[in-house]
């Protein structure tokens, strides 16, 4: 379960974990009580709002109204904006990136810290910390990183306290009168931990005010009953042509964003993960593939799953992309890009490079998420332009 940045800064502010102070707006004709110069900030779920104008500065009073209308008025990636979120504006002296979330490799949670952060931080250096939690241990020692111990302290306590899968800061900021503060809050939740948290009360992660397509629907579907991983909790329909099959732990959003950089255009978000059986995965396959003006399939993840069967999970994609060719009389010749890893690897991908039926790029731990993106991008754009 992914949160809006408002709901990510309310936990931050239960902590202690200084935010700026501001004003959610759900409606245009709102008073906005919080004073200039402010930062106006739509409400999606999804990246890369700043690329296409999601997120406004105003230094004077002048034109609040108007930009707070062409908020409201914008869909971004698929979302429709419905909640605006406004901010004091602080002056800044250093930005951090900081985040935390489950990692396959390391088969447990890792910090990754960043001396420059911001827009673009898929492009700077970050170093990455394993965490070291054995049980009852909720507060590690913490690396000597240039940010007060004491918000890390509180971050990692938050982390395994409530059962997160990614909590993301970017950035964090030391602002000039030596305040740290929370720009930005991006947390994932673990659905499946719901029942151990009363205080969960969030709506589905649906973007607002819309009503679920058939496909979400269906997707949620697959899980209801069957505790066996999880392949289509969470599904939501966007507006692009490029099917996404992506892994969880954080690498979803990861991936999500990348794609986007790239100026490759998401037509879903789902994930599965948790070593799904094959059938499930065929019927969240089928969902995701059951759209029409699809240019390209991206099966995405990581390259050390620790305990999801590689091989049965690609040959359900597979099945499915041959029941839903059968079901619709159909071919798919655009290209599938698959960047996964596992146990069972060297068996699927001898698997499938005996497949003749699709057009299979298959990628290793040599290409980084972000290089499987551009690859994803330009060959669904090459399939485009030929169709």
């Amino acid at each position: 379960m992914i949160l809006y940045e408002f709901e990510g800064k309310e936990l931050l502010k239960s902590i202690g974990v200084v935010v700026p102070r501001s004003q959610l707006i759900i409606n245009p004709a709102d008073k906005i009580f919080i004073n200039t110069p402010l930062v106006l900030k739509a409400q999606v779920l999804s990246g890369k709002r700043a690329q296409v104008g999601g997120i406004v500065i105003l230094q004077t009073g002048d034109n609040v109204a108007e930009s707070v209308n062409l908020l409201f008025a914008k869909t971004i990636n698929g979302e429709k904006v419905e909640k605006v979120l406004v901010e004091e504006k602080v002056e800044i002296e250093a930005e951090y990136y900081l985040s935390i979330l489950y990692d396959t490799e390391n088969r447990g949670p890792i910090l990754t810290f960043s001396e420059s952060g911001g827009t673009g931080i898929e492009d700077r250096e970050v170093k990455n910390y394993p965490i070291n939690s054995p049980a009852g241990e909720l507060s590690p020692k913490f690396p000597q990183i240039d940010i007060p111990q004491e918000i890390g302290e509180k971050l990692l306590k938050f982390f395994f306290e409530n059962d997160c899968l990614l909590i993301e800061i970017n950035p964090l900021v030391k602002t000039k009168s030596g305040a740290w503060l929370a720009l930005d809050a991006k947390i994932k939740l673990d659905d499946d931990a719901k029942f151990r948290h009363e205080g969960w009360d969030y709506s589905p992660r649906l973007a607002p005010g819309h009503t679920p397509t058939t496909s979400e629907i269906e997707a949620k579907k697959i899980d209801e009953g069957d505790y066996r991983g999880t392949a289509g909790s969470a599904y939501f329909d966007l507006d692009g042509d490029i099917a996404i099959l992506s892994s969880g732990g954080g690498v979803s959003l990861t991936a999500m964003d990348a794609l986007i950089k790239c100026g490759g255009k998401p037509a879903n978000f789902t994930e599965y993960s948790g070593n799904p059986p094959r059938e499930k995965v065929v019927k969240l396959t089928k969902i995701v593939l059951s759209k029409s003006n699809i240019h390209g399939l991206w099966i995405i993840g990581t390259v050390a799953a620790n305990f999801t069967d590689i091989y049965e999970t690609l040959m359900g994609i597979i099945d499915g992309l041959k029941e839903v060719e059968k079901e619709l009389n159909t071919k798919f010749n655009f290209p599938i890009v698959i960047r996964r890893g596992g146990p069972r690897e060297d068996e699927a991908f001898a698997a499938l490079r005996e497949v003749k039926d699709f057009n299979l790029i298959l990628q290793g731990e040599e290409v980084s998420i972000s290089g499987s993106a551009k690859v994803m991008a330009e060959k669904a754009q090459e399939y485009a332009n030929n169709s």
